[in-house]
């Protein structure tokens, strides 16, 4: 770094994005609560891939759940077991050590993607913005989950595919379906977002005299998904990618629906009275019953789900993080606004009106920055149809449950929309990045 950098005051802000990781890796390491009750089922796995050569979420010696063979797919747990952290075995600071360096390494790639999308004339304290309303974004990256790992796949995959545009080169999107078939290796929940892809690669690409090689590479993550398809049903005979989505489909999405429609204590006595009724049917018949339980909630409660997705869809956008920090700093969910609001003690009450204020004030404008993002048709159509995406399917398939967590993979993503719109807005440039369109 030279004298003029220096004097320019550039380094600030990624000093300060490298000291705030530091202070939370500090802090984490002598107060933090880094377990969920989904942690140990990653730990588990991470044990039985390097001692059974198994994806199996659990004790092998103990009494077998048929959904824990293929309820986590095995990329964290893999991950965690090449690090030498497992159940037995868990050394917290190797494992934070990582994951914050994995959540500085995004914002370098978060700062690249700008600088490919609006040159170098943008300002670095628009990169900090994001963050004052969306501190998940440190919670989980000192947390025994997949999320930071899964964040890092999916920007990458996003980010290759902007190179791919600007430069024109099918090398990488060789590297974004790899990125793409390694992220839903990690967390389900992107396993159908190939289809996608591949639907619009085949809409915005097709008339352009497309090389075969470049549809070739869509048989990565197909391949990927067939076979943990096999996987699956050569271990519980169920035809699927992960158990874990009916488990949430029943426990969260349909619960919300029967709440809904019902009320809460009708829905606890309906679900219960399935579970008892399916408790002893052999796996294969109770993943039948459930599923189609499931969907007669959904046809039978259509309105009901509608408004919920909808609810849901705006929870994932302007969500404010409380559960997350409360988690991390206590242990314990936080208490509800209604009740720090009513407190009489002016210190528990100011703190939580600031915080609520102000995140959703950023959350909104970065909310509304992608919005433009979106509708800006002086950039490429392309690049908006890539990034729109991978942003909305994953605000629309974490369905009814969405809170602030669920936005993190996409965080860096709508980071980037952000700055491009902001930068953009102050400069008054109508002209974009010259894209390979």
């Amino acid at each position: 770094m030279n004298l003029s950098q220096l004097k320019s005051g550039k380094w600030i802000v990624p000093a300060l994005f490298v000291m705030l990781h530091i202070l939370f890796y500090l802090f984490a390491i002598n107060n933090g609560h880094p377990f969920t009750k989904d942690s140990s089922e990653y730990l588990w796995q991470s044990f039985n891939i390097a001692d059974h050569s198994s994806f199996y979420c659990g004790d092998l010696n103990a009494p077998i759940v048929e959904a824990w063979f293929n309820q986590r797919p095995p990329g964290y747990g893999l991950f965690l077991s090449v690090l030498g952290i497992n159940q037995i075995h868990f050394n917290y600071s190797l494992l934070l050590a990582v994951q914050l360096l994995l959540s500085m390494l995004n914002g370098v790639v978060v700062y690249r993607f700008v600088r490919l999308l609006a040159g170098d004339g943008f300002s670095l304290w628009l990169l900090l913005i994001p963050l004052i309303g969306f501190p998940t974004q440190f919670v989980y990256s000192g947390m025994v989950m997949s999320e930071i790992l899964f964040q890092s796949l999916l920007l990458l995959s996003v980010y290759f595919i902007a190179i791919l545009l600007k430069k024109g080169e099918m090398q990488f999107l060789w590297w974004s379906q790899w990125c793409i078939t390694a992220s839903f290796l990690v967390k389900p929940v992107a396993w159908m977002f190939p289809f996608v892809a591949f639907v619009s690669f085949l809409i915005y690409w097709f008339n352009k005299k497309v090389k075969l090689m470049a549809i070739v590479t869509f048989a990565i993550p197909f391949t990927a998904i067939l076979w943990m398809f096999s996987y699956s049903h050569a271990k519980t005979g169920v035809y699927e990618f992960s158990s874990i989505q009916r488990k949430l489909m029943i426990n969260y999405n349909s619960f919300a629906i029967l709440s809904d429609a019902q009320g809460k204590e009708n829905a606890v006595r309906t679900i219960s009275n399935l579970q008892d009724s399916v408790s002893k049917f052999n796996y294969v018949d109770k993943c039948n019953g459930i599923d189609a339980f499931n969907k007669s909630v959904l046809k039978h409660n259509v309105l009901s789900a509608v408004k919920l997705e909808c609810i849901g869809f705006m929870k994932f956008f302007l969500g404010h993080s409380r559960w997350d920090v409360s988690f991390f700093l206590n242990g314990k969910e936080p208490d509800s606004y209604s009740s720090n609001l009513k407190s009489s003690d002016v210190t528990v009450k100011t703190p939580w009106m600031i915080y609520f204020v102000l995140n959703i004030v950023v959350n909104l404008l970065v909310f509304a920055a992608f919005m433009k993002f979106m509708f800006s048709k002086d950039l490429p159509v392309k690049l908006r149809g890539c990034i729109g995406s991978i942003v909305l399917y994953i605000a629309i398939a974490t369905g009814p449950s969405a809170a602030a967590r669920f936005r993190l993979p996409v965080f860096p993503i709508l980071t980037v929309t952000f700055v491009v719109v902001a930068h953009r807005m102050t400069r008054k440039l109508p002209e974009s990045a010259e894209f390979a369109d």
